[in-house]
């Protein structure tokens, strides 16, 4: 295990949270990172506050030790470490980087009017990117948000992208097993619709996708083999951030590949190649003929030696003092996966008449539709013109075909049961054969580029100016849509369409003192542009005059500002984003302009005791209806012009505690215990529901599957969290549990009869989905051996159970499950370097082989058995 150093001076815990709070989007940064610093000579603490802002990364300090200290000039491009170095000279001061926080304290054997801070006597986690002559103290802390880094994105990654974030409560992918390998967060219970933007590199790259009586996704596309860190904000976003207009829910931010994931240490040229492999999964042969398909043989047994299919992923970098660049290549493949076997019975129903009735997966069975196979490509280049002006340009192409199945389509046919047999004739299915639906995969192309430019003038603090302007083109074709006429069956939903996105943000940060209190505004406005539009001429291939994909246009407009201020002993953040929204709809000719609304957060820290503080924060925020939500097609859902919806006001506030330890078991370790209260209350929060036909023409039967506002969601609830490393072992443990949730419709309540509000949902809309299990737990505990080359552990993933309200969807063809029991999961990861050349790692997801749906599915459609993965890295 790493060796840590016990704390020899107490940090302002104050400063110590502020930094996790306050900094912008954190994107764990190594220490061995190279930036492009231009830092004037001034008062050492706003000197510190720039540098991290400048390095992507938080900063802790206590503003006690820096008072009446100078800063040197910092310009050029530098190493994290070096730059710390030079800033800190001759103040006798310490640095650590914490995650991906610098934390600055005295050294109580210095003396502070003379010394050089000592950064040699510390010691090294080799778990991070830095290296050996880089002797900067790090460790791992967890604070109210989370940063993950390319260890531990191996380290938790399963048969999907979207597993890298089932190690935290508090964070769901929302149906992942049939999202086409895609990205959909909530945080929260929040989710979907903007709530929760993803960012790559900069750009916002999410697309709307239709999903029947499912509802609608917000599919991000990446293969995670290219993801070099991921940062995720709980919450509406405290920090200054050009596109977060709508993000009531929190933010992701994730970074490409970088020069020091893929070079060797003091490297300027070298190569990464990633070879993984995985079993429990079987590539389906789909047949052509659309009625075929209804009756795919599926199998209930695959060996657990059989590894059909893997990945592999090829990178080069190279850099100079003023160029850094990255290719990158990355090819996936996987078949259906098998579920697991224990906990089975769990999912069979009892009827009152003696009979039951069987989930359509059985144990071991073959997931249908649950393949994918994408082809990925990175570009990115950092050049320094010189110390003052600096741009970034990257492009990505990803390309994949994946399975996916709309809910009404969940059953299966057993022995006796009415099939086609392979011959195309008609008959019984025999014993020994089970059938389910397996459609041919959808397919999705996305391009996407990202262009930063950053002006930073010498000596000036005033001007920090960036321009970022980014673009996202997807094309889809998938099997989602409502009555096009190409055939039966999967054929009747198939459907093409566009998704693009554009955006253009300017922004500057600036930083000076008010009356003698250090302070940084942060402040720019963005634009950005959606455009949802069907392949042209698809109209011919649709019953009626519309198309079922969207065509419309919809432009936001944010003004915003971020003002930090240093208050000794108080530290407090503002931020305020004031935007609108204009929305145009080609199929219905109808124009919607949302009127200006300004978001207010504010957030407050203040130190308790020396090791512990407090955390204060509340935020007003608003999310425009977006173009889905106000476009009207031939979908299941679609807007309404009898139903006209309003924006969401998202209330929410935050109350946390947090305190740090060392020397608690024993010498050198160190705790972290925090815990949060939050309450998030949605008002006219938009979503899904069946409402009366208001065409006097239309019969009593006839609906409207639309949009609507409900009163109120609420969401309260606590967080606990607990951070632990020692030389023996390390532990981290994350504890969700909301307190009283509550879902408020007078309207619809009318409608079904039931009271205003409950805490399930309601049966004639998807609100269901939305809530999560009461209680989560995630805990893992883990060690390292062989002088940090082994690393190795446990995961434990757990909720409690969860009920959909009765008749939840009937008569919609989609054969909802009615509860989700408690479950959990139990993971294995090892990780081994070899050398500085060869490293590799195994996972084993699932250990105990449960059989297990998610807590977000619809449908009874279990997650993976045990799965088994085993990749091999080589740096050259």
């Amino acid at each position: 295990m790493p060796k840590y150093q016990p704390y020899h001076a107490k940090l302002t815990p104050l400063a110590f949270a502020l930094g996790l709070a306050l900094s912008l989007p954190t994107m764990a940064q190594s220490s061995s990172t190279i930036v492009t610093f231009n830092i004037a000579q001034q008062p050492l603490s706003q000197a510190l506050n720039q540098l991290a802002k400048q390095a992507d990364m938080s900063l802790i300090a206590d503003a006690a030790i820096l008072r009446n200290l100078q800063a040197p000039a910092v310009y050029g491009q530098r190493t994290i470490h070096d730059a710390l170095s030079h800033a800190l000279q001759n103040t006798g001061i310490n640095a650590q980087i914490i995650d991906n926080t610098i934390i600055i304290k005295a050294d109580i054997a210095a003396d502070t009017s003379s010394q050089t801070p000592d950064l040699s006597k510390t010691q090294i986690n080799e778990k991070t990117t830095i290296t050996d002559d880089q002797n900067i103290e790090v460790i791992v802390i967890n604070g109210d948000k989370i940063n993950l880094n390319r260890h531990e994105l191996d380290r938790n990654k399963g048969s999907s992208n979207s597993d890298i974030f089932s190690t935290f409560t508090g964070i769901d992918a929302n149906n992942l097993r049939n999202e086409a390998g895609a990205l959909d967060i909530g945080i929260r219970g929040v989710q979907g619709e903007g709530r929760v933007p993803i960012f790559i590199d900069g750009s916002l790259q999410s697309t709307h996708t239709n999903r029947g009586y499912m509802g609608t996704s917000d599919r991000t596309y990446i293969d995670s083999d290219l993801i070099s860190t991921v940062a995720v904000e709980k919450g509406s976003a405290i920090k200054g951030a050009a596109f977060s207009a709508g993000a009531i829910g929190g933010t992701v931010n994730i970074t490409t590949l970088n020069t020091s994931d893929i070079l060797k240490p003091n490297a300027d040229v070298g190569a990464l190649i990633k070879l993984k492999t995985y079993n429990n999964n079987h590539t389906p042969t789909v047949s052509d003929d659309a009625n075929q398909q209804q009756y795919y043989q599926v199998r209930n047994h695959n060996s657990s030696s059989d590894f059909d299919n893997g990945g592999i992923m090829l990178a080069g970098a190279y850099k100079t003092d003023q160029l850094n660049a990255v290719i990158a290549y990355s090819h996936k493949k996987t078949g259906n996966y098998f579920a697991g076997k224990h906990g089975y019975e769990n999912f069979v129903e009892k009827y009152e008449w003696g009979g039951v009735g069987l989930p359509p997966v059985n144990q071991n069975g073959e997931v249908v539709n649950t393949s994918f196979e994408s082809e990925s490509y990175l570009a990115k280049i950092q050049y320094a013109f010189n110390d003052e002006h600096n741009i970034e340009l990257n492009t990505r192409h990803h390309q994949q075909e994946a399975g996916e199945m709309l809910a009404s389509y969940w059953h299966k046919q057993r022995e006796g049961d009415f099939w086609m047999q392979p011959d195309g004739e008609y008959g019984y299915v025999p014993a020994g054969i089970e059938t389910m639906p397996q459609w041919q995969p959808g397919s999705a192309v996305v391009n996407s580029a990202n262009l930063l430019y950053r002006f930073l003038p010498t000596n000036n603090p005033l001007i920090d100016l960036k321009i970022n302007a980014w673009t996202t083109n997807a094309k889809l074709q998938q099997y989602n849509a409502l009555a096009s006429n190409f055939g039966p069956n999967a054929l009747q939903y198939f459907h093409e369409y566009s998704n693009q996105r554009h955006g253009l943000g300017v922004y500057n940060t600036s930083a000076f003192n008010v009356i003698s209190v250090p302070t940084t505004l942060m402040y720019g406005l963005s634009l950005q542009n959606e455009i949802l539009k069907p392949k042209a001429g698809s109209l011919k291939h649709f019953y009626g005059d519309k198309t079922t994909s969207r065509d419309g246009k919809q432009t936001i407009r944010s003004l915003f500002v971020n003002a930090q201020f240093d208050l000794d002993p108080i530290e407090l953040t503002v931020n305020l984003n004031h935007h609108d929204s204009q929305t145009k709809d080609n199929q219905s000719e109808l124009a919607l302009n949302f009127d200006p609304k300004t978001d207010f957060t504010a957030q407050l820290y203040y130190s308790l005791f020396d090791n512990t503080a407090l955390k204060a924060k509340y935020s007003k925020a608003y999310r425009m209806p977006n173009i889905y939500e106000t476009t009207v097609s031939n979908e299941v859902f679609s807007y309404s012009p009898d139903y006209p919806v309003t924006p969401e006001n998202s209330n929410t506030f935050e109350l946390g505690i947090e305190s740090h330890f060392s020397d608690t078991l024993i010498k050198g370790d160190s705790l972290t215990l925090s815990a949060n209260y939050f309450d998030t209350r949605i008002e006219n929060m938009l979503a899904t529901a069946q409402l009366p036909n208001k065409d006097p023409n239309a019969q009593p039967w006839q609906v409207k599957y639309t949009f609507t506002n409900y009163d109120s969601f609420e969401l309260p609830g606590i967080e606990l969290n607990l951070n632990y490393k020692s030389d023996l072992f390390y532990s981290t443990i994350s504890y969700t549990n909301y307190t009283n949730i509550k879902i408020c419709s007078a309207l619809i309540a009318d409608i079904e009869g039931v009271n205003n509000c409950n805490n399930q949902g309601f049966s004639g809309s998807l609100t269901p989905l939305r809530i999560p299990p009461k209680r989560n737990i995630v805990a893992t505990i883990g060690t390292s051996f062989i002088n940090n080359r082994l690393d190795t552990g446990l995961t434990y993933k757990g909720h409690s159970e969860k009920h959909h309200p009765a008749g939840f969807l009937s008569g919609t063809g989609a054969k909802a499950i009615s509860k989700i029991p408690a479950s959990y999961q139990l993971d294995f990861f090892a990780n081994y370097k070899f050398n500085n050349t060869f490293s590799g790692y195994t996972t084993i997801t699932n250990l105990t082989d449960r059989y297990t749906v998610s807590s977000g599915s619809i449908v009874a459609m279990p997650e993976p058995g045990r799965t088994i993965t085993i990749g091999l890295e080589i740096k050259l």
